[in-house]
């Protein structure tokens, strides 16, 4: 009897880490979802440009999906840059509370960049927490696609070879994919594929000071993550292209006026006593944000 329960508990043993291992399912949007961009300075960014959007628009066109960017220049999983007067870990549970009212079916995180300045003695403690956060959106029941921070570009002398934080920024990488494949989430790798080793003479190519990328580099960076996860979008006419890019681009600033008023402590904060019953006026921007993002299918599914 215990010869043949041996194979048996093997046989089970394979089976779980197969499905443990597995890979997630081809990537689907439909009518309805919505997508958050969650992360740093480079997620942040990406809202100026709408390349990022483009990408999942144009590879279903038919589904009317929205976009909100919730990226945090210098932000960390830590939440470091959401603190305002309060601390990164107050600022942190409004950040969950801000995802769980949006009611995202698939979140795009962007981080590892800032925390790769720990060097590798940092590595445990980043992915600890990012555990913490991939714990705490699961309430969400969202699909979890997570981008790697990119390789910074050498300039040349007399700024620093970004050769040695390179190397730490790799060991970020590789654990977020690690941690993607572990953990059964979509994973795009632009370490890798966005900015090669440096080779010939150093300049800028992708980035306007070796970090933070250009328009090209968002673009560069939109095919990597069609190709990483398999999408196929359509090509809009340039005409079309443009228009929907102006109409992201004022999409996403009424949304960063809803959520980041320049005066967000007058309004929300400890002085709202002062200007709060201005508050009112922020939700105000959700009707102009809806316009915009009918402009955009309509354009998208001609």
């Amino acid at each position: 009897m215990k010869q043949r329960l041996i194979p048996c508990l093997l046989l089970c043993i394979c089976l779980l880490t197969q499905v443990a291992d597995a890979a997630p399912p081809p990537l689907k949007l439909k009518s309805g979802d919505r997508v958050i961009f969650l992360g740093n300075t480079m997620i942040e960014r990406a809202q100026k440009f709408g390349r990022w959007e483009s990408v999942f628009l144009r590879s279903f066109p038919e589904a009317k999906l929205s976009f909100r960017n919730l990226g945090w220049s210098g932000d960390t999983v830590w939440a470091d840059s959401r603190g305002i007067f309060d601390p990164p870990a107050v600022g942190y549970q409004r950040m969950i509370k801000q995802i769980e009212e949006l009611k995202p079916t698939l979140i795009v995180l962007g981080y590892g960049g800032n925390e790769a300045f720990a060097g590798e003695k940092g590595l445990p403690a980043f992915e600890n927490q990012l555990h913490k956060l991939l714990t705490d959106l699961k309430s969400t029941e969202a699909k979890i696609l997570i981008v790697s921070p990119h390789r910074y570009e050498n300039q040349g002398a007399p700024l620093p070879d970004p050769a040695e934080h390179n190397r730490d920024l790799k060991v970020y990488a590789d654990a977020l994919q690690q941690i993607a494949h572990k953990g059964n989430y979509y994973f795009v790798d632009l370490y890798n594929q966005l900015i090669p080793e440096p080779a010939g003479d150093p300049g800028l190519k992708w980035t306007t000071n070796s970090i933070h990328l250009t328009d090209a580099g968002y673009q560069k960076a939109a095919e990597i993550i069609a190709a990483n996860l398999g999408l196929q979008p359509i090509t809009l006419t340039r005409d079309i292209d443009q228009q929907v890019r102006d109409l992201t681009f004022e999409k996403n600033r009424q949304y960063f006026y809803n959520w980041r008023p320049q005066n967000i402590t007058y309004l929300l904060g400890f002085r709202k006593h002062e200007q709060g019953q201005n508050a009112k006026e922020l939700p105000q921007f959700i009707p102009l944000i809806e316009k915009n993002e009918a402009e955009i299918h309509s354009l998208v599914s001609q």
